[in-house]
């Protein structure tokens, strides 16, 4: 009950923090365009994002389509594979760059206030524990509907 507790808190407190660049950027496609502009020297492709961020396909799929629109970013054809299309920022989605990662660090401070080095890495040893145990529950839970 206290990690819903706070899975919600943490989510109301995303939502109403001030908006990303201008009101039509989701806070999750500002953390996608963070992700983007920390990996600019790397291709990055919708596989990337799916795993980073534990979405489905058709979410991501969704997710990009809107950023596209919207102007974010583009998806350019990969020169090994025209079908595979390699995804980076478009000027107005640089332009976020900075106000997405300085958002994101503000709430992360919000959430490790108080916390000493040592309860922060005893947290991440938790966490990882508990991703990859829904990592193998999903695994698990994909093999039995086949």
């Amino acid at each position: 009950m206290e990690m819903r507790k706070l899975m919600n808190f943490i989510h109301r407190r995303i939502e109403s923090s001030k908006p990303i660049g201008n009101e039509q950027c989701t806070k999750v496609q500002g953390m996608i365009i963070g992700f983007l502009g920390s990996h600019k020297e790397n291709d990055v492709f919708q596989k990337d994002i799916e795993t980073k961020f534990s979405m489905r396909r058709s979410t991501t799929s969704t997710m990009l389509k809107s950023m596209e629109e919207k102007g974010f970013i583009e998806r350019i054809s990969s020169e090994k594979d025209a079908r595979v299309k390699k995804l980076q920022l478009s000027e107005t989605g640089k332009s976020m760059v900075e106000e997405v990662n300085s958002e994101i660090q503000r709430i992360e401070k919000l959430l490790t206030n108080g916390l000493t080095e040592e309860e922060m890495d005893q947290f991440f040893e938790i966490i990882q524990k508990m991703q990859q145990n829904m990592s193998e529950a999903q695994v698990k839970a994909e093999t039995e509907d086949k």
